[in-house]
């Protein structure tokens, strides 16, 4: 009993962990998403303004507005670097929550046959002594019917 009673205990920690890991990697791809989107934003952005300074540049600007702008063009780049470093710290943490799901899926499912295999061994264990305990019912009333009577 104390065995069963451990693997209960077994099974329902596994199962927090196994719950915990799933909250991980949800709040891991939540995170990565919004860096995902940040990224659009930033690209989109960059594309944005690259396009609109083209269409300016061909009216012709002053030397120190393209100064500028290629500044803030530069600063921009440097930002969008700083945030596919991001993603890749993103996509690394996801990865590592999912690897920590597996693993607790496993260690649940592996648990869970153990407490399957020592069910059907104590199912098979008493159906032996039932039929054991019908074996000698029968064995001795047959004794009793071929005993000779005095």
């Amino acid at each position: 009993m104390a065995a069963s009673h451990g693997l209960q205990v077994a099974m329902e920690h596994a199962t927090r962990l196994r719950d915990a890991a799933v909250q991980r990697l949800a709040q891991a791809r939540l995170a990565r998403q919004r860096a995902q989107q940040q990224m659009d934003q930033l690209t989109g952005y960059s594309g944005e303004t690259e396009q609109r300074w083209l269409i300016r540049g061909q009216l012709g600007m002053a030397p120190e507005v393209m100064f500028h702008h290629r500044q803030f063009m530069a600063r921009l780049d440097q930002t969008i670097e700083l945030q596919k470093t991001q993603m890749a710290r993103h996509d690394q943490l996801v990865q590592d929550a999912e690897r920590e799901l597996t693993q607790a899926e496993l260690r649940l499912v592996s648990l869970r046959q153990v407490v399957q295999r020592r069910q059907h061994d104590a199912a098979l264990a008493l159906q032996r002594r039932e039929q054991k305990e019908v074996d000698e019912l029968a064995a001795s009333r047959h004794r009793l019917k071929i005993q000779p009577t005095a």
